[in-house]
Parts: C-alpha cells; sequence; structure tokens
C-alpha cells in the first residue's frame, strides 16, 4: 500500500474531507489530493503531523510492505466523493482547453481562405495560440493519472451520486452535444455545396464561413463527450473499473 492511499484510508476513517485534512496541515485541498494520488510528497513536518493526527507510527506511514486490514489488500485506486469530485473537475477544465483549440484552429483555417492582407497574421495568430494552448494541455500536471491505468474501487454511495448526476448532465447536455454535431455537418457539408459557383469570392467566403460554423460545433461536441467519458470511467463503465465493491 503506498503512502497516498494510506493517507487517503486514514482521512476516511477519521471522517475528513480533504479540505479539513488541508486547513489541519496548513496546505492547500489541491495539495492532499495530489499527494492521495501519489503525485508528490509532503514535508517530513507534514508527515510528522499527520501520524499524530490519525495516532499512526511514522514507520507505518513511511513502509509500504505495511499493511492495516484486508482492505489494503485490495489493489486499485479507491475513490471517495472528494477524489470524484476533484478528478472531475480536472476533465473539466482539460476538456475545455481541447475544445478550445479545436475551435481556434477550424476558425485559423478559415480565416486562411478569405482574400485579405490582414488573413495571413490572423491565421498565425490563430495558429500560434491553439499550438500555445495545446502544449499547456499537453505538459499540464495530472494529479489522476493512476485512474486511468488502474481498476476503481467505490462505495456504493458514491457511485450512486454518480450516477445520479450523470444521468441529468447527460438529460441536459446531450442536446447541446447534437446541436455541436449539426452544425459541423453544416460547416463541413452544407457551406461549400450552397457556395456560389461564379463568384471567387463567394465561394471562399462560405467556405471561411463553413470553417466558423464547424468550430462552433466541435467545441461543445469535444467538451461534453469527454465530461460524460470522465463520468462513465469513474462510474466503472470500463474494462478496468470495479464497480461499487466497497461498503
Amino acid at each position: 500500500m503506498t503512502f497516498g492511499e494510506k493517507m487517503q484510508l486514514l482521512r476516511k476513517k477519521s471522517g475528513m474531507s480533504q479540505e479539513e485534512l488541508a486547513h489541519q496541515l496548513g496546505v492547500s485541498r489541491q495539495a492532499v489530493s495530489k499527494w492521495e494520488t501519489d503525485n508528490g510528497y509532503p514535508e517530513t513536518e507534514k508527515i510528522i503531523r499527520m501520524g499524530k493526527l490519525f495516532h499512526v507510527t511514522l514507520d507505518y506511514l513511511l513502509n509500504e510492505e505495511n499493511r492495516s486490514d484486508a482492505r489494503d489488500e485490495e489493489p486499485g485506486v479507491y475513490i471517495s466523493q472528494e477524489m470524484a469530485k476533484g478528478f472531475l473537475d480536472h476533465q473539466r477544465n482539460r476538456y475545455l482547453r481541447i475544445s478550445a483549440v479545436a475551435a481556434i484552429w477550424c476558425w485559423g483555417f478559415g480565416a486562411v481562405l478569405l482574400p485579405f492582407a490582414m488573413v495571413t497574421p490572423l491565421f498565425t495568430l490563430l495558429l500560434i495560440g491553439g499550438g500555445i494552448l495545446l502544449l499547456y494541455v499537453w505538459m499540464a500536471e495530472r494529479p489522476y493519472s493512476k485512474i486511468w491505468k488502474e481498476p476503481l474501487l467505490l462505495d456504493q454511495t458514491v457511485q450512486q451520486d454518480l450516477r445520479e448526476t450523470y444521468l441529468q448532465q447527460k438529460k441536459r447536455l446531450s442536446p447541446v452535444r447534437w446541436l455541436g454535431g449539426i452544425l459541423i455537418g453544416l460547416g463541413l457539408l452544407f457551406f461549400p455545396l450552397f457556395s456560389p459557383e461564379i463568384q471567387l469570392f463567394g465561394d471562399t467566403a462560405m467556405l471561411a464561413a463553413g470553417m466558423a460554423v464547424t468550430g462552433v460545433g466541435l467545441f461543445p461536441l469535444i467538451y461534453i463527450t469527454g465530461i460524460l467519458r470522465a463520468y462513465r470511467l469513474l462510474m466503472g463503465e470500463s474494462p478496468h473499473s470495479t464497480k461499487g465493491n466497497t461498503k
């Protein structure tokens, strides 16, 4: 059992939230989340304070060969209410940026079709801006990477709450996602077919408008798909998840 897994288990047994533990240790909730997912390690002073707070020895906290009960033998990542919320917030921010990159690049390619002198620098700015944002997404910290790689262990209560929220989100967001798909179809198919056959400027303007509409449609399609995918992963609808098998 890793340090982060022990820390999370002790916090849960004490009935503390990540915010409460962070307050006790004088750190941010993000720091506690990072430690619990083994994406960071606290200072020695913080480990000593945790030992006193949870009434365990430093040897227990630091020795990963230790086992406290049968629960510790179960492989996987235990998903608490706080971890589920943190993971979903992280995925929302991540897919918000990814969908923004897709939209920006569509608008950039649409801009290059317009026969104006200012188009080239505009296209360049959009392309560079999208590239910088994509690089930021790729290099950003991934505090919940283990959730994608290991089996998930969920309390039945947590899983039920996730399912109810997922169904509400799906009902509310699915029409918007369909609208995004329709806009993409219009941008890629309808606008090019509808463009004038004689006037070159009109033709390129319609193609540019089609790319702009495609970008508008891509944004909600990618964003909403990413959010719903994150919910399905936490609910156990993936090959490496275990449905509600903890008490």
